[in-house]
């Protein structure tokens, strides 16, 4: 069993994968400790970005399809270069995770999937694979995917995996929750002034 936290548009949100808490918001109060998951859904032309580290937490970004350099497609105004752009958010939110997460930085094993709903990597999925492999990651994309949710959590045998399922029907929120130390959430970042809770 685990608790499921949904995140919304904008928003980049790390969890500790392994850790068992049992204080989460529900009634009646749980009897035993679980852990965290991750999910987001809504990916028309928007991309998942699900990070994971060697020291089992997980990262969920829910990005904007207007996430664009101005170049490729889909076309649009520049949002990723300059004061308050995504890739100015973008470098805040994983700085912030790294800090968090003890060794992050030098961690040698820090995977990052790419998850669209197009056939065709957007500009967007560019974008964001480039600052990725940069920050060394070892990045893979799951392309075609507007129609399944998406759901980042640690396996049995300790992987990463991202797969569609109904299996958090029920979940929390980010504003249902805290984060930073001793918080249900690691991090919790806004990747622009859209950005918001999911949907219930």
């Amino acid at each position: 069993m685990c608790m499921w936290i949904m995140v919304g548009l904008d928003e980049w949100i790390v969890v500790d994968g392994r850790g068992k808490r049992q204080d989460w918001p529900v009634r009646p109060p749980l009897a035993a400790e679980v852990t965290a998951s991750l999910a987001t859904h809504g990916l028309s032309g928007c991309v998942a970005v699900a990070l994971g580290w060697s020291s089992g937490h997980i990262g969920l970004g829910h990005v904007f399809s207007g996430c664009t350099d101005g170049q490729g497609q889909p076309p649009g105004p520049d949002t990723w270069n300059g004061p308050g752009g995504y890739l100015e958010r973008l470098e805040h939110a994983l700085d912030a995770s790294q800090a968090a997460i003890p060794g992050a930085s030098q961690d040698r094993y820090r995977d990052a999937m790419l998850v669209y709903s197009e056939d065709t990597p957007t500009r967007t999925v560019e974008l964001l694979e480039q600052w990725l492999r940069g920050k060394g990651f070892a990045v893979s994309r799951d392309a075609g995917q507007g129609g399944r949710d998406v759901i980042a959590g640690r396996t049995q045998d300790e992987d990463m995996s991202v797969v569609g399922s109904g299996a958090h029907a029920q979940y929390f929120v980010s504003s249902d929750l805290h984060y930073g130390p001793g918080g249900h959430m690691t991090v919790c970042e806004a990747l622009s002034k859209r950005a918001m809770p999911a949907d219930r």
